[in-house]
């Protein structure tokens, strides 16, 4: 589904897929846009492998549709430290006395009242909302890009774990001049468990970002042609906010830079990532802890 409208003196370019299958097949039958017919596409730049992360576009198609597992025992590594490691405040349910329950109450019972049963008060499971850019700028290292999307994964796995509700929003927001573009991938329903194998190369590798999504922008009707140059520069926290419309509590995951995601080491990166998002979340449904733990 593709829209052109203004938002608060933004153009936005929004395009949505309810799948990689979708998106995939968009993006190999649209026609180049306008703005950019006759030019270089950078998404099938054939020079620029290691900085794109695979020696060419359909390479990197394949990897959306069949999986990639490079450095996959790292995100299961981190996993596990983390279901170890994290800390809930969370409420437990509350137990109450009533005319009917799981258990009896004897001294209740032997007082002579008529709430003489035990019973509990389910809490109702809690949603927590992240959203997740995949843009980053052109000076962002593969390792600081794996790095954040293996801690977001391993913290949308463990909260699921622990219980609650995840609803994970894969998208990609930048600008050039007064131009944003905001695509949006449906990869998690909120009702169901995170499927790791199929979000790890979208949110872990860079060619999803500089071969696919740049294919994608290559072939959005409106474009400027001035995105040609830089291919626009990566929405703030502040921005997406904007465009997006999120709630106070809302998680965002901008580009590594803002996350304090340099690449050296995964669990600096993650303790950084826990501060920025302890420091902005107004409540108290979990708190990320320090990891102390070995460096990799």
């Amino acid at each position: 589904m593709y829209k052109y409208y203004d938002k608060n003196s933004k153009k936005v370019l929004y395009q949505y897929f309810d799948s990689i299958f979708e998106f995939l097949d968009f993006i190999d039958n649209a026609p180049v846009a306008t703005s950019f017919a006759g030019l270089d596409l950078e998404s099938e730049n054939k020079d620029n492998g290691n900085w794109a992360g695979t020696a060419t576009l359909n390479q990197a198609e394949e990897y959306a549709k069949y999986g990639y597992y490079e450095n996959f025992d790292k995100f299961l590594d981190l996993k596990l430290k983390l279901e170890k490691y994290i800390k809930l405040t969370s409420k437990k349910n509350k137990q109450y006395n009533y005319y009917v329950g799981y258990a009896p109450d004897v001294k209740a019972y032997l007082e002579g009242s008529p709430l003489s049963m035990l019973d509990r008060k389910k809490e109702s499971k809690k949603q927590i909302d992240i959203y997740f850019n995949i843009s980053y700028s052109a000076a962002t290292s593969k390792e600081q890009i794996f790095n954040r999307g293996v801690i977001t994964l391993s913290l949308v796995e463990v909260l699921e774990t622990l219980g609650f509700s995840v609803n994970l929003n894969l998208f990609e927001i930048s600008y050039k001049e007064d131009q944003v573009t905001y695509f949006v991938w449906n990869l998690k329903n909120v009702a169901e468990r995170a499927n790791i194998k199929k979000l790890y190369f979208p949110m872990c590798h860079q060619a999803f970002l500089r071969r696919l999504a740049f294919k994608l922008l290559e072939v959005t009707k409106d474009i400027k042609q001035s995105w040609h140059f830089g291919y626009g520069r990566p929405g703030s926290e502040n921005l997406i906010r904007e465009i997006i419309d999120l709630k106070e509590n809302d998680i965002v995951i901008a580009q590594p830079s803002e996350m304090g995601v340099f690449g050296n080491d995964i669990i600096e990166d993650a303790n950084n990532m826990y501060d920025i998002i302890n420091r902005k979340r107004k409540t108290e449904d979990f708190e990320l802890p320090k990891l102390k733990l070995k460096k990799y």
